[in-house]
């Protein structure tokens, strides 16, 4: 998980905070080929693992997938308990006797409400980012450093929720009948703020942050000259190291923020196990996601989605509240006590979306895989190679799935499974006929 169940931060917004970034590229001449290259890989290179990994692989995999379905069922069961068991009625009532203001209501209401749920599912949250990373030998996290990172996140779904229940409910009482538009115009700079602050408020909290040029400054070196050679400019002081090896042994790296507080983020076990050549070939994918727009392309499309959420919730939580709301104290959307019922109806909106949004996702990752081919090339001597190699890598230590099935690719899969994007990092190589570097040249 990012940072947990689906809070109200994600289920209110149904837009995601997410890590991919933006940036500006000129197209770049072609470069003339080295004069030497290792050997390619063969166009059918596939991601290859020993019977004892693939076998853990698959066992894991397979968990959470199982994990991510359960944990939707538990969070809307959670919600219907406190809505049956009118433990929201009994909050709300409390926080009238001790204010009649509004958002000290909320200052109230929420971070009660947030904790009576977190505490409820903590057994899954422990299961499934505790237990099992250290069964399958991904985590090197004790449990009280553990305990710590939940409680943060804790407190900051607390925070969260406060202001954006505060404004919901301000809307909704305001505007009963057009609360899904107004709402949807005021989630815009929440998400964009949110966006902006992340990499500043929020990471450090939980993990420590260093300059990559303090520590690899070779590397960095060729990050610029691959990045000057696509026409790109990331400035050293927006690439960090993070210290992740303290947590687990998984490897990854990761774009984050917005405008001036947009960051590339390479995890020091990443540097670890990867080659030169292989974390250049990571850092250009990331890249891709600045040079091809698309943290804007992500917030317009995210924010279109919810605009239709909040319409299709505005529609399902009215005729909720209004058949079974009386029955249970509720006296209608405006409620604080309809909070569970809002989160019901939006937490199954934001399920069913997922095989679309995902989609999205997927086409973008691909996208970024292709950039960081192209823009690797004339600066790597193999790029294909390179990128065979760093996801193979990828997915011998993170026990990726060798073979998903086609449902849980269409439904949970973020990036295309491994197995397709090594196939296409061994075959994608235009420069061997001649031919252009697509996304180089069209992304000015």
């Amino acid at each position: 998980m990012r940072f947990g169940w689906i809070v109200l931060a994600v289920s209110l917004l149904a837009a995601s905070a997410g890590a991919v970034g933006s940036g500006q590229t000129e197209t770049p001449a072609v470069p003339a080929a080295p004069a030497t290259q290792p050997a390619s890989p063969p166009a059918n290179a596939t991601y290859t693992l020993t019977p004892e990994r693939r076998a853990k692989a698959i066992a894991y995999s397979r968990t959470q997938y199982v994990l991510y379905f359960v944990g939707t069922l538990l969070s809307i069961g959670i919600y219907l308990l406190l809505w049956r068991a009118r433990v929201t009625v009994f909050l709300r009532d409390w926080a009238r006797k001790a204010s009649r203001r509004h958002f000290l209501q909320c200052l109230i209401f929420l971070p009660l409400f947030v904790t009576a749920v977190a505490l409820l599912n903590f057994p899954l949250d422990y299961y499934s980012s505790f237990f099992l990373e250290h069964r399958f030998g991904l985590s090197t996290q004790g449990f009280a450093s553990w305990l710590a990172d939940w409680g943060k996140n804790l407190a900051i779904v607390a925070a969260l929720a406060v202001i954006l229940a505060w404004v919901f409910y301000a809307v909704v009482r305001r505007s009963p009948r057009r609360w899904w538009f107004y709402f949807w115009l005021a989630s815009l700079p929440l998400v964009l703020a949110f966006l902006v602050v992340e990499p500043y408020v929020i990471e450090p909290l939980f993990n420590k942050f260093t300059p990559l040029q303090r520590t690899q400054p070779i590397l960095v070196e060729r990050i610029e000259a691959m990045l000057k050679h696509a026409g790109l400019s990331i400035p050293p002081k927006r690439i960090f190291e993070m210290e992740a090896s303290s947590k687990t042994k998984v490897v990854d790296a990761y774009v984050s923020g917005l405008g001036s507080s947009k960051r590339v983020v390479v995890w020091d076990t990443t540097l670890k196990k990867m080659g030169p050549d292989e974390l250049l070939l990571v850092l250009g994918h990331e890249s891709g996601h600045y040079a091809l727009h698309h943290i804007p392309k992500q917030f317009a499309i995210d924010e279109t989605l919810a605009l239709l959420f909040f319409f299709l919730g505005f529609i399902a939580a009215n005729r909720l509240v209004e058949r079974v709301g009386p029955h249970t104290g509720i006296e209608g959307v405006g409620d604080l006590a309809s909070l569970p019922l809002i989160l019901t109806v939006l937490t199954v909106l934001v399920f069913l979306s997922s095989p679309l949004v995902n989609g999205i996702s997927r086409y973008y990752e691909r996208q970024a895989d292709q950039f960081g081919l192209e823009v690797a090339y004339g600066v790597v001597p193999d790029p294909n190679a390179a990128e065979v190699q760093s996801l193979q890598i990828l997915g011998e230590e993170d026990l990726a799935d060798p073979d998903p099935s086609p449902f849980i690719k269409f439904w949970l899969y973020t990036h295309p499974p491994l197995e397709e994007r090594i196939r296409f990092a061994a075959s994608y190589k235009p420069w061997a006929e001649g031919k252009p570097l697509e996304l180089l040249r069209d992304s000015r």
